[in-house]
């Protein structure tokens, strides 16, 4: 199993270390949104994978486990609006999770560091799509609640 971020050349310890440091290199723009969607959702992925949290990509009997304890113990009937805690975007970040993959694809296009920033990026949204159930279901975050249960596992 590759410990990279779908076709980055980044590993999750190294796309975690680069896109820290580039939190002061990309102050304003894209470039500065994909940096903070990127640390909310390491953020997001070390509560759910508890401790030590985030640091590698799950093996695949570990990521099925957790991708169907992920969908239990999501809310099916908690609507976004109704529910404070079940944002339509990571803590920290000014794009929602629909923009964020819009603007990783973009990056994606782009040379140097904005490309594996954007392939990193779309490498966390498909794995976060696998823990949600397959292609394109990662659309919204568990709760505190949720993820403290999916932690505490």
């Amino acid at each position: 199993m590759t410990d990279r971020l779908g076709t980055s050349a980044w590993s999750v310890s190294e796309a975690r270390s680069v896109v820290a440091r580039l939190r002061h290199v990309a102050t304003t723009g894209p470039e500065y949104d994909a940096v903070e969607l990127f640390l909310a959702l390491c953020d997001y992925l070390d509560q759910l994978h508890g401790s030590p949290g985030f640091d590698r990509l799950l093996p695949e009997a570990e990521r099925s486990a957790l991708a169907r304890l992920v969908q239990h113990v999501r809310r099916p009937d908690a609507v976004p609006e109704e529910d404070g805690e079940r944002l339509l975007q990571p803590v920290n970040s000014a794009v929602t999770l629909a923009e964020g993959r819009v603007l990783a694809s973009d990056l994606a296009e782009a040379d140097g560091w904005q490309r594996e920033l954007g392939l990193a990026l779309a490498g966390l949204f498909s794995y976060l799509d696998q823990l949600s159930g397959g292609p394109g279901a990662f659309t919204e975050l568990l709760t505190s609640a949720e993820r403290a249960r999916v932690a505490s596992r």
